[in-house]
């Protein structure tokens, strides 16, 4: 019989889930964007200006500054 998780445990097995979570669809949709505008200026420009717009929606339950910091992120790696 496998031995009980403390609450603790499990919080630290949730948080190492988010992490990856955060870190792998940030490289995917960075590396996917900088292939998508790769040569092509106005789609590197259009999508930048859409990630941007993310910014400015409001949103519940969330960090937003969390979640700018990641759109920031993004727009880093399309440029």
């Amino acid at each position: 019989m496998s031995e009980a998780k403390t609450a603790e445990q499990r919080l630290h097995e949730l948080e190492v889930v988010v992490k990856t979570l955060i870190l792998f669809n940030q490289n995917a949709i960075a590396t996917v964007s900088r292939r998508i505008t790769q040569g092509n200026p106005a789609i590197a420009d259009a999508l930048i200006h859409d990630l941007s717009d993310l910014k400015a929606r409001s949103y519940s339950g969330i960090d937003k500054g969390l979640h700018d910091q990641y759109v920031d992120s993004l727009i880093a790696g399309v440029s």
